[in-house]
């Protein structure tokens, strides 16, 4: 803090970005072009030279990509990301991300996965993990599934990509009488960001996961309802054939099952298959060690970026289930729904065809 504010009354905590120390392209796709990729990770807000990637792919989220983050410390009290988005001076010309996934690592371990939209201007965005979440031991974030705000070629562009952390900041007067706060760098935090130190809910990973589902393969043609782009990839699957384009099929099976080792979070997509099949309605639910998660009964559809908690899993435990992406809330099929007991209902209103529809569980401690 300043040589001229003296430490006053005790500690705060408050929400504090972090630079990363390095960052790179660990899975290429053709057509997206890294440029000055390494300025996102350097700590500096300066507009130029441009940062980020140029395509001609139109607004296609990118599906190969990864882009990975990295800390060389573990870091503790990680609540979400804050991103400085856009490219150049003009902060208004729409040349940033729009949508991206997260992907939050401790080694090589995931501990959650959050997808996030933001927007232009110059001012940077805040996005913190959902239900206060606090991750612990990370060493790496990942970047997927990017889109961009315009067509134009040189897009997404962003200046810079830091960790989000919950940290001790530290409160000094000024001579005039003005109380300020300084985080453990020596960067101003305003006033208003500061609040107690209380931990919150603490990331859990269960020794391991298990979908069972239900009613799957019973659509028109028999080759949809498939369970697509399944982050992480799976230890074993019953029932699905093998992955084509990213989707296991159930293969005449009605009850699949996936099984996952230790992991904080699962997330997928429920979709009509590479054919474009239309799909019908199915059940899955989740199991772990500890027992069969059981979730609080719902009359509705949830709508995008809604979560739901469950009830509590012995230990004290809990899953959090977001829906990510897919069709609205009011729409003909049906979204998502825990309609009672340990049942999680996709697409169940109608046999059509309608965007993936892909949700994720996050497991805390709390």
């Amino acid at each position: 803090m300043p040589c001229d504010c003296c430490q006053t009354q005790a500690t705060g905590c408050a929400l504090v970005s972090v630079p990363f120390d390095s960052v790179a392209e660990t899975v290429p796709q053709a057509g997206w072009n890294q440029t000055n990729l390494n300025l996102t990770a350097d700590g500096s807000l300066a507009g130029l030279p441009i940062a980020g990637y140029t395509t001609a792919l139109g607004n296609t989220p990118s599906a190969a990509l990864r882009i990975t983050y990295t800390m060389a410390a573990a870091q503790n009290r990680v609540r979400g990301i804050r991103l400085w988005n856009q490219g150049g001076g003009d902060l208004t010309d729409q040349d940033g991300i729009n949508h991206f996934t997260a992907e939050f690592y401790a080694g090589a371990v995931l501990l959650a996965t959050q997808t996030w939209q933001v927007g232009n201007l110059g001012n940077p965005f805040t996005r913190t993990l959902p239900n206060g979440l606090e991750l612990q031991g990370v060493t790496s974030v990942v970047l997927r599934t990017l889109d961009k705000q315009t067509g134009s070629t040189q897009a997404p562009l962003w200046r810079e990509f830091q960790l989000l952390e919950f940290q001790p900041v530290f409160p000094c007067r000024r001579r005039t009488g003005v109380l300020e706060w300084y985080d453990a760098a020596g960067n101003l935090v305003a006033n208003g960001d500061v609040q107690s130190c209380q931990t919150p809910a603490q990331p859990w990973i269960p020794a391991g996961v298990v979908l069972h589902g239900a009613f799957f393969g019973d659509d028109p043609t028999g080759t949809a309802e498939n369970l697509c782009a399944i982050v992480p990839a799976p230890l074993s699957t019953t029932g699905l054939a093998a992955p084509v384009g990213g989707c296991y099929d159930p293969s005449g099976s009605s009850t699949p099952s996936v099984t996952w080792g230790p992991t904080g979070s699962v997330e997928m997509e429920y979709a009509n298959g590479p054919g474009g099949q239309a799909s019908g309605g199915v059940v899955v639910n989740f199991t772990v060690p500890e027992g069969l998660i059981t979730w609080p009964t719902s009359a509705f559809q949830m709508d995008v970026g809604e979560t739901v908690m469950s009830n509590t899993i012995p230990g004290g435990h809990h899953a959090i289930l977001t829906y990510v992406s897919g069709p609205p809330m009011a729409s003909p099929s049906g979204t998502v729904q825990t309609a009672g007991g340990a049942n999680i209902s996709l697409h169940p209103l109608t046999t059509n065809i309608v965007a993936p529809i892909r949700f994720r569980l996050d497991f805390i401690t709390a």
